[in-house]
Parts: C-alpha cells; structure tokens; sequence
C-alpha cells in the first residue's frame, strides 16, 4: 500500500496567512497604543519633577525663576547685546539632579552661541541634552540642544511688559528691562488654579521658511489689536487677529508690517532650539491658543522684530503629539492634560495667576 503524504493546499495556505495578517492588525494598534501610553507617562513625569524643581528653587529663593535674566559681563542692565538671557529652565537644574552641569555655567556670560547672545564661554553647558526636558513622544531629535517643556507667561500677549507685567508664573522682564521673578505671594488665584509649565513640539531647524509644520511661524502686523496684557479685555480683537495668523499660516496673504521693519524672511522653525536660552518660543509660551487646536494649527504667530512698535506681541501655542491635548505642569506641582477643547476663557484664566476667576475642574 502506497504512503503519501498530504501537504498544504494554497487555499488553506492562503487562510492562515489572512488569519495572521487580522491578528497583526488587531494587536498592532494596542500595542501603539501601549507605547504612547508610556511615553505620555515618562512625559507627565518630567514635568512632575520640573514642578517639583519649582518649589525646591521658591524654597530656596523666596521666588519662582525670572523668564529671563538680562544682565551680563558688568555692563548695564538691559543692554541687549549683552544679555546672559538664561531660561527659568537653567535656574532649575540644580533641582533637575544636574548640579554639576549647573555648576559648569558661567552665568555672568551669555548662555548661547546664538545670534547676539552668542559666547562659546558656555558652549559645554548649553550642548548638552537633558532627557528630563525632553517628551518622549515629540519624535523630532531636530539638530540643536533642544526642549520640550515650556514656562508659562499667561494668557498675556505683550511679551516685552513696557506698560505692564505679564500675568503668568514668569516674566520675561520689567519695563526697565531688569529682571523680574514672581513671589508666590502674587499667584492670588492659587498655585493649583495657575499654570507652571507646558509642552511644546520642537521645531525641525532644518527647514527654514516653511511655515507649515511644528515649529515656529510668525507674522508681522497687528497695529496693537492684539497687544494685551489680558485678552479677556478684548475678544473681538483678539478672535481678528487670530484668523490673520490662520490667513498667513495658509499661504494666502501676508500682512504688512508697521513701519516696514519687520524682516518676514527671517522666519523659521525654531520652537525649543536651546533648553539655556530664556525667549519666547523656545523656552516660554503663553496660555491663548488651546493646546493643540485643530482650529489654529500652528506653533507661533506674532511679531518677528524688536523694534516694530507696539512692543512684541505674540501668540506661543503649547501642543503635543498626545492625542487630544497636551500635559501641563501646575504651580502647585501637580500635573493635568488639558484638552484641546478647552474654552479659551478657561484657558485664559488657567494661564493667569491672578485674574480671580473662578474655575472648577470639570470645566478642564
């Protein structure tokens, strides 16, 4: 008697393969999903400990770090060429465990080897990455010592205060451009109602001019219609200029800039460059735009020059590759995912420290 043996058909063959491919399918989006789980925990623990690292320095100094500090090399305050221009993110570093790089900065010199605040006396320090203030889901190495995470200046925005102090948690500096650090004292609505920190996607530095992506945009107009220390103030004017910076953030128009100063080619995607540098867009936002609005879509809109008058007035959106929202830091320490549906109202009075609004949770 004859022994054959009997192997596949190519239809049972053609079976099993589906079979797998659905099982593939079924299991690769919860795996993702696992993934994104666990960078977005790793991302809500860095800035758990960067809102630690806030208390340890109120302790310490008897105020939150100043947004900017402004004076270098024994010349006089506020002599732009001579700025030191550290971040609040600098100021922490000692309370981040990265005491001796801290300890390696020479702080009477200018933190970076950019632009005007250029000096190589710092190089070490502000060359290096720190992974606390990086999120694990931004996926753009990008080409520079860059940062995730940045400090709030409220839902203020004028940035450069000549009539006024900004309302977040840092300043970028006084009227007389001198330093200026927040005292918990001033936080009137309560360290758990007043954003400490947020994140922000890194631009990709590779790409200038292209104003599309997740980096910084800008715009050069506004004849002070959305120059505000509280946007509350003025909602119409606000909500006008938004939809410019929609209009110029589509490629259909570019509005003109007073006086003609504005140097509109000098546009690129440098959102959280340098974790040393205290400027607005690479270590500093403010609390205007929700995060991550599908309605705004861009990283920055606003001035692009310091000598266009008013002062500088900017829209710095946080905005994550977590879905529906991004993490936020609070003064008190704690950390909360806002969403991006937020109320702009909400978002506002979250954003300033002493508004005195009243918000409850479930408005967030």
């Amino acid at each position: 008697m004859r022994n054959t043996k009997r192997g596949f058909t190519l239809i049972e063959l053609l079976v099993v393969i589906a079979i797998i491919a659905v099982l593939i399918a079924l299991l690769l989006p919860a795996v993702q999903s696992a993934r994104e789980a666990a960078r977005r925990a790793q991302c809500v623990n860095n800035l758990k400990q960067l809102g630690l690292s806030l208390h340890n320095y109120l302790s310490s100094t008897g105020a939150f770090p100043p947004g900017i500090v402004t004076t270098a090399d024994g010349d006089a305050p506020g002599e732009l060429g001579t700025w030191t221009v550290w971040s609040p993110q600098a100021m922490l570093l000692p309370y981040v465990e990265q005491g001796p790089l801290y300890n390696a900065a020479n702080f009477s010199w200018a933190c970076c080897f950019d632009g005007p605040y250029a000096d190589a006396v710092n190089s070490t320090v502000y060359l290096t990455r720190i992974a606390g203030f990086l999120c694990p889901s931004d996926g753009n190495a990008g080409v520079e010592q860059i940062n995730s995470y940045l400090g709030s200046l409220g839902s203020s925005t004028r940035s450069t205060p000549a009539d006024g102090l900004t309302n977040g948690v840092f300043q970028v500096y006084d009227a007389n451009l001198r330093t200026v650090s927040v005292r918990i004292a001033q936080l009137t609505d309560g360290t758990s109602n007043t954003i400490a920190f947020s994140e922000a996607l890194v631009g990709d530095f590779g790409k200038k001019n292209n104003y599309a992506g997740n980096g910084m945009t800008g715009v050069a107009h506004w004849d002070g219609k959305a120059d505000f220390l509280d946007p509350a103030t003025n909602v119409p004017a606000v909500m006008q200029a938004l939809q410019d910076c929609n209009t110029f953030w589509n490629g259909t128009a570019i509005i003109a800039c007073p006086g003609g100063n504005c140097n509109k080619s000098g546009l690129k995607q440098y959102g959280g460059q340098l974790w040393a540098l205290g400027e607005r867009g690479y270590t500093l936002f403010n609390t205007v735009v929700p995060p991550s609005s599908t309605q705004y879509p861009w990283r920055i809109c606003g001035r692009t020059c310091l000598n266009c008058s008013p002062e500088e007035s900017n829209f710095l959106n946080a905005n994550s590759n977590h879905p529906g929202g991004a993490n936020f830091a609070f003064a008190d320490g704690s950390v909360k995912f806002l969403k991006s549906s937020i109320s702009m109202q909400t978002y506002w009075a979250l954003g300033s420290r002493n508004g005195g609004e009243v918000i409850s949770s479930d408005q967030y």
